[in-house]
């Protein structure tokens, strides 16, 4: 025996050194400098929603005794070129998930005009219902849409406190716990190979799914941020893969 062990690489974002030397210091300032224990951290992102899911690793096979007499319907996923997907938007803190925007097949991605328009005020509904005696801040993603100077005078205005841009860590998705969430719900909307036929049932059946998402498992999410961020101070963005 020669003692090695067989490990499968695990997935993890592409890093350019300047990030790898940014990461840890931002962690560090947004950690120490705009949140402590008291603070409620509130989340948001977007993310695509196809009729078929295919991208979904529980969607990519299927269980048959007999492959030959299997239906061509179910051995072979037909792909079309541009798949029809609609956008889903959505808020996250430990209280609980916004109400989420939900656009259309032909309509724009999450420029600044939709974010402001269509998303922020779905975050500003869901601090009055959960936030408004609470110590918070928003902590968007890098997106150009939610720095762009606009955006900020929104904020500004609304009083909503956000994570300034020169704080905000880079590439840190795993940190970030809506995108766990994302994977949790997308495995729910096609569960044993569910697909839609149209948007409305692809709309209707991603509404039916949210509701049905175990609020303790947000919460457990949301509350370990702040140890994700030590971590990463410490040990850099592949110590919390």
């Amino acid at each position: 025996k020669t003692g090695l062990k067989y490990y499968k690489r695990q997935r993890a974002p592409k890093y350019t050194q300047k990030q790898l030397e940014q990461i840890p210091a931002k962690c560090r300032k947004l950690r120490r400098e705009f949140t402590d224990q008291e603070t409620f951290i509130i989340v948001d992102d977007e993310k695509y929603f196809t009729f078929s899911g295919e991208e979904t690793p529980g969607n990519a096979g299927f269980y048959s005794s007999n492959k030959e007499n299997t239906p061509d319907d179910v051995k072979f996923k037909s792909k079309q070129k541009f798949e029809p997907k609609i956008l889903v938007w959505l808020a996250l803190s430990s209280k609980g998930i916004s109400t989420p925007f939900i656009g259309t097949t032909k309509g724009p991605a999450v420029d600044t005009d939709v974010y402001i328009g269509k998303c922020l005020p779905k975050l500003l509904k869901f601090i009055e219902k959960h936030h408004l005696d609470d110590k918070y801040i928003f902590w968007p993603d890098l997106a150009s849409s939610h720095y762009a100077n606009t955006t900020s005078a929104w904020l500004n205005e609304q009083k909503v406190p956000f994570v300034p841009k020169v704080a905000n860590p880079p590439n840190v998705p795993k940190a970030r716990p809506i995108e766990d969430f994302w994977s949790i719900l997308a495995d729910k909307v096609y569960s044993g190979g569910w697909a839609a036929m149209n948007q409305e049932q692809l709309v209707n059946r991603i509404k039916s799914q949210l509701k049905k998402i175990d609020l303790g498992v947000v919460q457990t999410m949301m509350d370990g941020i702040r140890k994700k961020l030590r971590k990463i101070e410490d040990k850099g963005p592949f110590s919390i893969l």
